[in-house]
Protein backbone atom coordinates (compact mmCIF):
# COMPACT_ATOMS: atom_id res chain seq x y z
CA UNK A 1 0.00 0.00 0.00
CA UNK A 2 1.29 3.46 -0.91
CA UNK A 3 2.26 5.36 2.26
CA UNK A 4 0.70 8.78 2.85
CA UNK A 5 2.85 11.78 2.07
CA UNK A 6 2.93 12.70 5.74
CA UNK A 7 4.79 9.45 6.39
CA UNK A 8 7.74 10.62 4.33
CA UNK A 9 8.49 14.05 5.76
CA UNK A 10 12.13 14.89 5.09
CA UNK A 11 14.04 18.05 5.90
CA UNK A 12 17.37 18.95 4.38
CA UNK A 13 19.84 21.70 5.22
CA UNK A 14 21.92 23.26 2.47
CA UNK A 15 25.64 22.76 2.12
CA UNK A 16 28.00 24.26 -0.42
CA UNK A 17 29.18 22.15 -3.33
CA UNK A 18 32.60 20.70 -2.61
CA UNK A 19 35.45 21.20 -5.04
CA UNK A 20 37.65 18.42 -3.65
CA UNK A 21 37.09 14.81 -4.72
CA UNK A 22 35.49 12.09 -2.64
CA UNK A 23 38.05 9.98 -0.79
CA UNK A 24 36.54 6.75 -2.14
CA UNK A 25 37.88 5.67 -5.53
CA UNK A 26 37.14 1.96 -5.80
CA UNK A 27 35.10 0.14 -8.43
CA UNK A 28 32.33 -2.28 -7.50
CA UNK A 29 31.31 -5.55 -9.06
CA UNK A 30 29.24 -5.40 -12.24
CA UNK A 31 25.97 -7.30 -12.34
CA UNK A 32 23.97 -5.14 -14.74
CA UNK A 33 23.07 -6.59 -18.13
CA UNK A 34 24.83 -3.87 -20.08
CA UNK A 35 28.15 -4.66 -18.43
CA UNK A 36 29.01 -0.97 -18.18
CA UNK A 37 29.46 0.51 -14.69
CA UNK A 38 27.48 3.51 -13.49
CA UNK A 39 29.18 6.52 -11.97
CA UNK A 40 28.31 7.41 -8.39
CA UNK A 41 25.28 9.76 -8.57
CA UNK A 42 26.17 11.64 -5.37
CA UNK A 43 26.03 15.39 -5.99
CA UNK A 44 27.87 16.75 -2.96
CA UNK A 45 31.42 15.99 -4.11
CA UNK A 46 33.36 14.71 -7.09
CA UNK A 47 33.16 10.99 -6.42
CA UNK A 48 34.96 8.60 -8.78
CA UNK A 49 33.36 5.39 -7.54
CA UNK A 50 31.74 3.20 -10.22
CA UNK A 51 29.76 -0.02 -10.09
CA UNK A 52 26.37 -1.60 -10.63
CA UNK A 53 23.21 -0.28 -8.99
CA UNK A 54 23.31 -2.52 -5.91
CA UNK A 55 26.97 -1.69 -5.30
CA UNK A 56 26.30 2.04 -5.61
CA UNK A 57 23.35 1.83 -3.21
CA UNK A 58 25.61 0.38 -0.52
CA UNK A 59 28.28 2.97 -1.32
CA UNK A 60 25.79 5.85 -1.02
CA UNK A 61 24.51 4.55 2.33
CA UNK A 62 27.86 3.63 3.86
CA UNK A 63 30.22 6.28 2.47
CA UNK A 64 27.97 9.27 1.77
CA UNK A 65 25.42 8.51 4.53
CA UNK A 66 22.48 8.92 2.16
CA UNK A 67 19.18 7.62 3.55
CA UNK A 68 16.72 5.46 1.63
CA UNK A 69 13.00 6.26 1.82
CA UNK A 70 10.32 3.76 0.79
CA UNK A 71 7.19 4.78 -1.08
CA UNK A 72 5.87 6.27 -4.29
CA UNK A 73 4.90 9.59 -2.68
CA UNK A 74 7.05 11.95 -0.67
CA UNK A 75 7.22 15.41 0.86
CA UNK A 76 10.55 17.15 1.35
CA UNK A 77 11.22 20.52 2.97
CA UNK A 78 14.35 22.34 1.85
CA UNK A 79 15.85 25.03 4.08
CA UNK A 80 18.14 27.78 2.80
CA UNK A 81 19.52 30.36 5.19
CA UNK A 82 20.09 33.86 3.83
CA UNK A 83 18.68 33.19 0.32
CA UNK A 84 19.45 36.78 -0.75
CA UNK A 85 23.06 35.66 -1.11
CA UNK A 86 22.50 32.59 -3.28
CA UNK A 87 25.61 30.76 -4.41
CA UNK A 88 25.93 27.46 -6.27
CA UNK A 89 24.89 24.94 -3.64
CA UNK A 90 23.36 21.51 -3.30
CA UNK A 91 21.27 19.73 -0.68
CA UNK A 92 21.78 16.17 0.50
CA UNK A 93 20.76 13.61 -2.11
CA UNK A 94 17.58 11.66 -1.29
CA UNK A 95 17.07 8.05 -2.40
CA UNK A 96 13.57 6.70 -3.04
CA UNK A 97 12.71 3.00 -3.30
CA UNK A 98 9.51 2.06 -5.12
CA UNK A 99 8.41 -0.62 -7.59
CA UNK A 100 11.59 -2.45 -6.62
CA UNK A 101 13.66 0.30 -8.25
CA UNK A 102 15.58 3.27 -6.88
CA UNK A 103 15.41 6.97 -7.75
CA UNK A 104 17.61 9.96 -6.85
CA UNK A 105 15.94 13.22 -5.84
CA UNK A 106 18.13 16.32 -6.29
CA UNK A 107 17.70 19.93 -5.23
CA UNK A 108 20.22 22.61 -6.17
CA UNK A 109 20.70 26.36 -6.26
CA UNK A 110 22.56 28.01 -9.12
CA UNK A 111 22.61 31.03 -11.40
CA UNK A 112 21.17 30.96 -14.91
CA UNK A 113 22.42 33.97 -16.86
CA UNK A 114 22.90 35.82 -13.56
CA UNK A 115 19.38 34.94 -12.39
CA UNK A 116 19.39 32.94 -9.11
CA UNK A 117 17.44 29.70 -9.45
CA UNK A 118 16.39 26.64 -7.49
CA UNK A 119 15.86 23.35 -9.29
CA UNK A 120 14.51 19.94 -8.28
CA UNK A 121 14.61 16.81 -10.44
CA UNK A 122 14.77 13.03 -10.26
CA UNK A 123 16.98 10.41 -11.88
CA UNK A 124 16.53 6.67 -12.27
CA UNK A 125 19.18 4.28 -11.01
CA UNK A 126 19.32 2.13 -14.12
CA UNK A 127 19.57 2.40 -17.88
CA UNK A 128 17.79 4.85 -20.16
CA UNK A 129 15.44 2.27 -21.65
CA UNK A 130 13.95 1.27 -18.31
CA UNK A 131 13.85 4.88 -17.10
CA UNK A 132 11.24 5.67 -19.75
CA UNK A 133 8.89 3.20 -18.03
CA UNK A 134 8.40 5.72 -15.20
CA UNK A 135 7.05 9.23 -14.77
CA UNK A 136 7.12 11.59 -11.83
CA UNK A 137 5.71 14.87 -10.60
CA UNK A 138 7.19 17.53 -8.35
CA UNK A 139 5.08 20.22 -6.76
CA UNK A 140 5.95 23.28 -4.72
CA UNK A 141 3.18 25.09 -2.91
CA UNK A 142 2.71 27.75 -0.27
CA UNK A 143 0.87 30.96 0.47
CA UNK A 144 -1.98 30.06 -1.87
CA UNK A 145 0.34 29.32 -4.80
CA UNK A 146 1.19 26.04 -6.51
CA UNK A 147 3.58 25.01 -9.28
CA UNK A 148 3.79 21.47 -10.70
CA UNK A 149 6.32 19.73 -12.92
CA UNK A 150 5.76 16.38 -14.65
CA UNK A 151 8.53 14.54 -16.40
CA UNK A 152 10.40 11.31 -17.08
CA UNK A 153 13.37 10.55 -14.82
CA UNK A 154 16.67 10.57 -16.64
CA UNK A 155 19.05 7.66 -16.15
CA UNK A 156 22.11 8.13 -13.94
CA UNK A 157 24.05 7.43 -17.14
CA UNK A 158 23.67 11.21 -17.42
CA UNK A 159 25.42 13.11 -14.65
CA UNK A 160 23.24 15.21 -12.37
CA UNK A 161 25.09 18.27 -13.75
CA UNK A 162 24.06 17.33 -17.29
CA UNK A 163 20.41 17.08 -16.25
CA UNK A 164 20.58 20.33 -14.28
CA UNK A 165 22.19 22.22 -17.14
CA UNK A 166 19.52 20.96 -19.55
CA UNK A 167 16.88 22.41 -17.16
CA UNK A 168 14.93 19.14 -17.24
CA UNK A 169 13.07 19.57 -13.96
CA UNK A 170 11.13 21.91 -11.67
CA UNK A 171 12.78 25.35 -11.85
CA UNK A 172 11.91 28.18 -9.47
CA UNK A 173 13.44 31.63 -9.58
CA UNK A 174 14.55 33.05 -6.23
CA UNK A 175 11.94 35.82 -6.37
CA UNK A 176 9.17 33.30 -6.91
CA UNK A 177 10.60 30.90 -4.34
CA UNK A 178 10.22 33.57 -1.65
CA UNK A 179 6.46 33.62 -2.33
CA UNK A 180 6.31 29.86 -1.80
CA UNK A 181 8.42 29.95 1.37
CA UNK A 182 6.58 28.69 4.45
CA UNK A 183 8.60 31.00 6.72
CA UNK A 184 9.51 34.12 4.78
CA UNK A 185 10.47 36.49 7.59
CA UNK A 186 12.11 39.42 5.81
CA UNK A 187 13.63 36.91 3.39
CA UNK A 188 16.18 35.73 5.97
CA UNK A 189 15.33 32.05 5.60
CA UNK A 190 13.79 30.14 2.74
CA UNK A 191 11.74 27.01 3.44
CA UNK A 192 10.35 25.25 0.39
CA UNK A 193 8.04 22.27 0.67
CA UNK A 194 8.32 20.06 -2.39
CA UNK A 195 6.10 17.01 -2.71
CA UNK A 196 5.91 14.46 -5.48
CA UNK A 197 5.23 10.94 -6.58
CA UNK A 198 6.55 8.31 -8.98
CA UNK A 199 4.48 5.91 -11.08
CA UNK A 200 5.04 3.25 -13.69
CA UNK A 201 3.73 4.00 -17.18
CA UNK A 202 4.03 0.52 -18.70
Amino acid sequence: MEPPISGLQIESQVHELLDFPCSHDYTGELNNDKGKPYNCPYSGSKCTVTGDVQWLLQHLKNDHHVEMHDGRSFSHRYVHHNPKHLHHATWMLTLLDCYGRQFCLYFEAFHLKKTPMYMAFMQFMGDEEEATSFSYTLEVNGDGRKMTWQGVPRSIRDSHKTVRDSQDGLIITRKLALFFSTDNTNGKELKLKISGRVWREH
